[in-house]
């Protein structure tokens, strides 16, 4: 059964004008359906498209449902306490109150979530809201704010409330990327075929698709969502395999993978057993009976992996390297994309190549993220080339 996207069940709400006299909640309202419907065709119709069709129109989404969820939230908290410091439209929002808000928030024992009414219901102590938490709940705001701005609604400029915010704002510990394990290993698992595998027609497809889904997230670093996108189109052209594939990343910035040889062979071999599909058909197809052809999800390719690495930690385990197991044990999907970070800037590659390659919105990104593996490269330079006392 086709199942309508919430964002038609009011299909002109994102067209909707904000003046000083909307209320918030409404102002709320309109700028959530713009997230909603930002990159989708909103005139088309859908009463009779069927699931495939529909699955493909969400794919247009620039936000995912996650995101635009959490913006939900972040929207819900700050209009509900708007509301209580005496806002009720548009026109009454000041110049600092995002800013209030912030610090009120950083304020032991103040939290307007409903997990947090209930521990109060109860008796309980509520702790400060992390730094994180905080963030999260105050930056998509800016986004609300610069809605109502573009409509001239407020009489203030939202970038001056931007810069009094990053000074109210906590400060965040640095992000650092978890160790990852050698995945070398774990990249050729599915290349070799058991007895199991080679029953049917279908297992064997299974195993070749999980083979080049791994190689692929070995040979270019991709985010899941970045590799589950992909179309067989995308990689599969002029009757062959290509070295780079088009995709959109974090925030549908568009972008390049890179696909070494090992990678190219194993979507070749595993286009090859589905018969080349057209160009518009999901690269990393489900191939169980009920949902056959349709893209794989997020979650089946996080059993792929796991199925892959608790294999290998097993064999690894029983040659005596525990250590390398256990870290072994924990990878995921993202893990191949922390691996290629960290062994592209170990071997000498610039900052500024890395960030590109794993298109990250800046050399920023790359430099906090994986600092510490930079370090790493630097202390083998220092070590090298530092003069030592006579």
């Amino acid at each position: 059964m086709n199942t309508r996207p919430a964002t038609r069940t009011e299909p002109d709400l994102a067209e909707e004008v904000i003046t000083p006299d909307t209320t918030l909640s409404r102002a709320g309202a309109i700028w959530l359906a713009r997230l909603e419907t930002a990159g989708m065709d909103v005139d088309e119709d859908l009463d009779d498209i069927d699931d495939e069709e529909l699955r493909e129109y969400e794919e247009q989404r620039h936000h995912s449902r996650q995101t635009i969820d959490s913006y939900r939230t972040a929207l819900t908290l700050f209009v509900r306490w708007l509301e209580r410091s005496g806002r009720a439209t548009v026109g009454d929002l000041a110049l600092d109150d995002l800013v209030h808000y912030t610090r009120t928030l950083r304020k032991r024992g103040y939290d307007l979530s409903e997990r947090a009414t209930r521990a109060h219901e109860r008796g309980q102590t509520v702790g400060r809201l992390s730094p994180r938490t905080v963030h999260n709940y105050t930056r998509p705001l800016l986004g609300f704010l610069s809605l109502i701005e573009s409509f001239d609604a407020i009489p203030f400029r939202v970038a001056a409330t931007r810069a009094e915010l990053t000074r109210a704002l906590p400060r965040l510990p640095e992000t650092l990327a978890p160790t990852p394990p050698d995945l070398r290993r774990l990249a050729g698992f599915y290349d070799r075929p058991t007895d199991s595998d080679e029953r049917t027609e279908r297992l064997k497809l299974i195993r070749l698709r999980n083979a080049a889904l791994l190689h692929l997230l070995f040979s270019s670093g991709a985010r899941i969502s970045e590799a589950l996108g992909l179309n067989v189109g995308d990689v599969y052209r002029d009757r062959r395999v290509q070295s780079r594939a088009p995709v959109r990343g974090k925030g549908r910035r568009e972008g390049v993978l890179f696909l070494r040889r090992n990678a190219e062979r194993a979507i070749e071999v595993y286009l090859q057993a589905r018969g080349y599909p057209p160009p518009h058909a999901p690269l990393f197809a489900s191939l169980d009976r009920r949902t056959a052809g349709v893209r794989l999800s997020r979650s089946s390719a996080w059993r792929i992996v796991h199925a892959a690495a608790q294999a290998v930690a097993a064999q690894i385990e029983l040659e005596g390297k525990a250590d390398e197991a256990a870290l072994l044990r924990t990878t995921s999907p993202h893990t191949f994309r922390h691996f290629v970070g960290f062994h592209l800037l170990n071997e000498g590659a610039d900052l500024a190549e890395v960030s590109q390659i794993l298109r990250h919105r800046s050399v920023e990104v790359t430099r906090n993220f994986y600092a510490r593996y930079k370090d790493v490269q630097l202390q083998e330079v220092h070590d090298q080339f530092s003069a030592d006392p006579e």
